[in-house]
């Protein structure tokens, strides 16, 4: 039987109560009314152990919501509430993560189909579970974890804005990896890298010899305009792209060499490698390898 609590910390009342595998749980009523904590725990309850129709229950919920509250209950399809949540992404995350988010959310989008139409509330474990399941199928496995945590972020998102009473995603877990008792792939060889470095054109060959010597991100290397190179203090100062970190780099002879030998502009900020800047500019990725042209 669902009962109500107070604790030290907060001014409402929080309704304990156990779910359908007899867990016990704690969620705040967010009133500081006795008798409509009550009834809100008891709501609370018969949704944490699956008791009648899911939308009788959300439409109790909302009377309960409007007459407490005097405010509509929140609800959004799930195409409109990701909408609104790649919106507030856009103005938090890098370009490159955001890409991640999009693609992510359209694939999700996509399996859902006419149902990506109905309430937030429709969705449950099983069919993203369903989702994952597919995606194990046809992606590599660091691929499907990485889009089920996204997944996760969303539907938190929803729960903690009041769109749902219970998360749908947190249950899911992630993948194994299909690592077949292989060990781990250690980082490439020289042997591998020279092959890399004998059919790639020239920026794809700068690309690869600034990687090693500058220990950065292929995305942060595409980004380097020539003001950022410094060869009279023999350093590289560049700003990170996913945390936002300042770097001041070192660098190193062979590194020297190979930015010597290279052709600058005649005026700053022209990106040093042009090709894979645009590309990282228009895609939110550096575009495919391109080997050299045979001679």
């Amino acid at each position: 039987m669902a009962s109500i609590i107070r604790k030290p910390t907060s001014k409402f009342w929080f309704a304990a109560f156990r779910d359908a595998k007899g867990c016990q749980r704690r969620k705040s009523t967010g009133t500081i009314d006795k008798a409509k904590a009550k009834r809100i725990a008891q709501q609370y309850e018969a949704v944490a152990q699956k008791k009648g129709n899911p939308k009788k229950v959300r439409e109790t919920f909302a009377d309960l919501y409007k007459e407490f509250f005097d405010e509509e209950l929140p609800h959004a399809t799930v195409h409109s509430f990701i909408g609104r949540w790649l919106k507030d992404r856009k103005r938090e995350t890098s370009e490159a993560t955001f890409a991640i988010y999009q693609k992510t959310t359209q694939r999700f989008l996509s399996f859902l189909g006419t149902d990506a139409l109905r309430e937030l509330g429709n969705v449950t474990k099983s069919r993203i579970t369903d989702y994952r399941n597919q995606l194990a199928d046809k992606l590599a496995p660091a691929t499907v974890n990485r889009d089920v945590k996204i997944i996760r972020m969303i539907f938190r998102q929803a729960r903690l804005d009041g769109y749902l009473f219970q998360d749908p995603a947190e249950g899911v877990q992630i993948v194994k990896s299909r690592s077949n008792g292989e060990k781990p792939r250690w980082p490439l060889t020289i042997p591998e890298i020279q092959a890399i470095l004998s059919v790639a054109d020239l920026e794809w060959q700068s690309l690869v010899k600034f990687g090693p010597y500058t220990g950065q991100r292929l995305a942060d290397i595409a980004s380097l305009s020539w003001d950022q190179i410094d060869l009279e203090r023999n350093e590289i100062r560049l700003v990170t792209r996913k945390t936002g970190k300042r770097l001041l780099l070192p660098i190193a002879g062979a590194l020297r060499a190979h930015i010597e030998g290279l052709d600058p502009p005649d005026r700053p900020g022209v990106p040093v490698h042009p090709r894979a800047f645009e590309s990282l500019k228009e895609q939110g990725r550096v575009g495919l390898f391109q080997t050299s042209s045979p001679t």
